[in-house]
């Protein structure tokens, strides 16, 4: 019922008008709304890109929450998940290393 009338529908056949009427004749109330998961921004950390480095030992003199643009302090995302970044220095990475994949996909 988190999902409201707006969004519910039968979990097989994905019928929801039908599947509305039968709550309905059975007697189960369905709020009308919007569904739960959409309001206050509950996935706007979604969109947010990762911005730290996850190096065992990060180097970078500013921390490990800052980077540069280009060269040995930017920031590289794993190429496949971008769930873990790593400064190219705190990974021994030449500065023409433009990929990285981290310990968990490699």
């Amino acid at each position: 019922l988190r999902s409201g009338i707006l969004s519910l529908q039968c979990p097989l056949c994905r019928n929801s008008q039908a599947f509305l009427v039968d709550m309905f004749i059975m007697g189960i109330r369905i709020p009308f709304r919007l569904p739960s998961w959409e309001e206050n921004d509950a996935f706007a950390e979604l969109g947010e890109r990762h911005r730290h480095c996850d190096a065992s030992e990060c180097l970078f003199p500013g921390g490990r929450q800052e980077a540069e643009e280009e060269g040995p302090w930017e920031l590289l995302l794993c190429s496949s998940c971008a769930a873990e970044g790593t400064h190219r220095q705190c990974s021994g990475l030449r500065d023409s290393t433009t990929s990285w994949e981290c310990d968990n996909c490699a």
